[in-house]
């Protein structure tokens, strides 16, 4: 099997038909993978199991982001307002879980330009060690966080005016 990259994240992965998510813009390989990450965090546990996890969706939903449907824009906007709430505040993954149900059903603005590819990604975590897969998800948090710098005051408004 071929690999063919990402159009949403970069990474290179199956070139395989399947499905792929209602509204983020991935390819199937690509949701793949990211399903096989899923199956693999339910083997985690403890306050360590929620952050690797909400910082997984949080980077995945953000680095899937080419789509203007208005839950694709939603989701962009309160994923990485997720992510600013874990690297500004230090605010648990549990707790950020909880404050995206309030975030969403919202209508937010298209985030453009958005990065066009990422450094790490569901295939640099697939391709870790079950041990270090922890390590390289917040590395894949923080430097999709930061591919989004153009966008990161608008972000801290928004978070700061929902944290209020």
């Amino acid at each position: 099997m071929g690999e063919v990259n990402c159009h949403g994240c970069g990474a290179s992965t199956p070139d395989t038909a399947g499905p792929v998510h209602a509204y983020m813009d991935s390819s199937p390989g690509c949701w793949k993978i990211y399903g096989e990450l899923l199956e693999w965090k339910d083997s985690l546990n403890g306050a360590e199991a929620m952050a690797s996890t909400q910082q997984l969706v949080d980077s995945y939903a953000v680095q899937h982001s080419v789509n203007p449907d208005p839950r694709n824009r939603q989701s962009v906007t309160v994923h990485l307002m997720s992510l600013c709430a874990w690297i500004d505040l230090d605010i648990s993954g549990n707790r950020r879980r909880t404050m995206i149900g309030d975030w969403t059903h919202r209508d937010y603005p298209l985030l453009a330009p958005c990065p066009d590819h990422y450094p790490i990604t569901v295939r640099s975590v697939i391709d870790a060690s079950e041990d270090e897969r922890p390590r390289v998800i917040d590395l894949m948090a923080t430097t999709t966080w930061s591919a989004w710098a153009l966008h990161h005051g608008a972000i801290r408004a928004l978070l700061l005016r929902a944290l209020s």
